[in-house]
C-alpha cells in the first residue's frame, strides 16, 4: 500500500510541475512572443517553487533579456 501511495503522490506532483510549466510558457508566449526552445527547456528543469517565484514576476518581466536574467539567476 506504502509503494502505491508513493507512485500515486509523485505523479501528482509531476502532473503539477507540468501543468506549471504548461500556464507559465503560455503566459510567457502571450507576453513575449515566441520562446526559444532553449529557454522553454530550461523552464521545464524549473522546480514547483522556482516556476511559483517566476510567475510571480511575469507582470514585471517586459522583454526576453529579461526573463534570460530572471531564469539565469534562478537556476
Amino acid at each position: 500500500m506504502e509503494l502505491t501511495t508513493s507512485w500515486h503522490l509523485k505523479g501528482w506532483q509531476q502532473g503539477r510541475q507540468e501543468g506549471r510549466q504548461e500556464i507559465l510558457l503560455r503566459q510567457l508566449r502571450k507576453r513575449l512572443g515566441t520562446i526559444s526552445p532553449e529557454v522553454e527547456a530550461k523552464i521545464k528543469t524549473l522546480s514547483v517553487e522556482q516556476l511559483d517565484d517566476l510567475a510571480e514576476k511575469i507582470f514585471d518581466i517586459t522583454s526576453k533579456d529579461e526573463l534570460l536574467k530572471v531564469l539565469t539567476i534562478k537556476h
